[in-house]
């Protein structure tokens, strides 16, 4: 199967960043670095797109990017197409 999530990733004033997925509830990472953050929040869709086949549930589908956050108050947020396949 292939699909395409966007995910969010902010940077914290202390420099750490977090990310999460909009479209998939429960997706998130925390990391050094964004591509920490990006490898563990691809890693984390895999599983959840393959448990949610598995148990014969609807997969999500996925958001056009004008509909994602862009920003949360003051902060800028960075939008990452996740491929999975």
């Amino acid at each position: 199967m292939d699909a395409c999530y966007y995910s969010i990733i902010e940077r914290g004033e202390d420099g750490h960043f977090w990310g999460w997925v909009p479209d998939l509830p429960g997706i998130s990472a925390d990391g050094a670095t964004e591509k920490e953050v990006a490898d563990r929040l691809l890693s984390g869709v895999r599983e959840c797109l393959r448990n949610l086949i598995v148990t014969g549930e609807p997969v999500p589908r996925p958001r056009p990017p004008e509909e994602l956050p862009a920003r949360d108050g003051a902060r800028e947020l960075r939008r990452l197409l996740l491929i999975i396949s």
